[in-house]
């Protein structure tokens, strides 16, 4: 894969990722959380099942499968009380994230466009919640420890990205995600023969192309994609979910709204945005 069709890819990853939150804000009228996800999951490795698992992979996809799932299922319960358009913005603070976490997990030096992009993001967060008809609500929360996860997630793919097959690390993941939504899931199973025809085929596109699809071709995007040029792409995401949700689901943020998701958007390009004089002087780091 060339840079210029890794930034291709991460491109339109970015909006499946921004379709997701109406489909799944959609679907949670006609299922439950833990049964979505079930589905979803199972599904999504079903369709890759034919990818042969390596014992060398194992570790590695179990715990990004723990954090994938973490993500997604507090995710998918914070949609269940709060707007696609909020979720999309409060889950795009593990753009700036992702640098701070890597401070205390990797011990990595964090510079000080990342503290200035973390108080723009928080003001930007006061804004969305704090000034809204609604407040601060669960699902507020929720999303807010979905930034955190995904966080993790980055981090830890970053590091063992390299190290293993793209398609068998984007598969094997989908195995303990499916498990532990089937646990959650199980009370729940009778209500299958229920559910309406439309709900499967959402499932079927957050299957396939949100889960199984993305898996994969995120993990070979980001082979020949930079990191920090993967992140500023991934500023997208809460742009599109706002136009998504607005088109679809008539959701509108409010002056307040837009301009604290505004905010949280200038924090991640700032957050990710390297200075000139701070990349040469890498570049002669290196050369020395």
């Amino acid at each position: 894969m060339t840079f210029s069709l890794g930034i291709a890819v991460l491109v339109g990853i970015t909006l499946i990722w921004g379709s997701t939150f109406v489909v799944i804000k959609d679907t949670l009228d006609t299922v439950s959380v833990p049964l979505l996800l079930a589905l979803r999951f199972s599904m999504a490795a079903l369709l890759l099942v034919w990818v042969r698992p390596r014992r060398a992979t194992l570790r590695p996809s179990l715990l990004l499968g723990l954090l994938a799932f973490a993500g997604f299922a507090t995710q998918t319960i914070g949609l269940s009380s709060t707007s696609a358009s909020k979720a999309a913005f409060i889950t795009g603070l593990s753009v700036i994230l992702t640098p701070l976490l890597g401070a205390i997990w990797l011990r990595t030096r964090i510079p000080q466009r990342a503290y200035v992009a973390a108080c723009l993001a928080l003001a930007g967060l006061g804004l969305m919640t704090l000034t809204s008809v609604q407040g601060v609500n669960s699902g507020d929360v929720w999303v807010v420890v979905t930034a955190f996860a995904y966080a993790c997630y980055i981090l830890y793919l970053g590091r063992i990205a390299a190290q293993h097959s793209a398609l068998t690390l984007g598969a094997m993941q989908l195995w303990p995600m499916a498990l532990l939504a089937w646990v959650w899931a199980l009370p729940e199973a009778g209500q299958l023969a229920r559910l309406p025809l439309s709900s499967y085929g959402a499932i079927f596109y957050l299957a396939l192309v949100a889960t199984a699809l993305v898996n994969v071709l995120q993990t070979y995007a980001q082979r020949v994609v930079p990191a920090h040029v993967a992140a500023l792409i991934f500023v997208l995401e809460p742009l599109f979910a706002a136009l998504f949700a607005y088109l679809l689901l008539g959701e509108r943020l409010g002056p307040f709204g837009w301009l604290g998701g505004a905010l949280i958007v200038v924090a991640m390009l700032v957050g990710e945005i390297r200075p000139k004089r701070w990349r040469l002087g890498r570049r002669r780091s290196a050369g020395d």
